[in-house]
């Protein structure tokens, strides 16, 4: 999990010299603007991480299909409904257990 980035303008004054007010009016803008540009990397990993997930699942269930064809394949043609349900009722039950998690 993503550690949240803290800045303060007490730390930034010492970097930037003589602590006047110009000094100090600096530091706050300078935590401001990074306060802003770290909650936007929280809120684009989050975006990635997301889109990796249901990618992921899209493979997943992808791969199902496949097997159910080469399932298919493997058996008499009286038998290809059969195996096709047994795959769907299958992925069926992935499906409700990855929602459930």
């Amino acid at each position: 999990m993503a550690t949240s980035l803290i800045c303060s303008a007490s730390d930034l004054t010492s970097l930037l010299g003589s602590a006047n007010l110009n000094t100090t009016l600096l530091a706050d803008f300078l935590c401001s603007r990074f306060t802003s540009i770290s909650s936007r990397f929280t809120e684009t990993t989050y975006a990635i991480d997301n889109t990796y997930l249901l990618f992921s699942a899209y493979l997943v269930f992808a791969m199902q299909l496949g097997f159910a064809m080469l399932c298919a394949g493997s058996v008499r043609a009286k038998n290809t409904m059969n195996i096709m349900l047994t795959m769907k009722m299958v992925e069926t039950e992935s499906l409700l257990s990855c929602l459930q998690v």
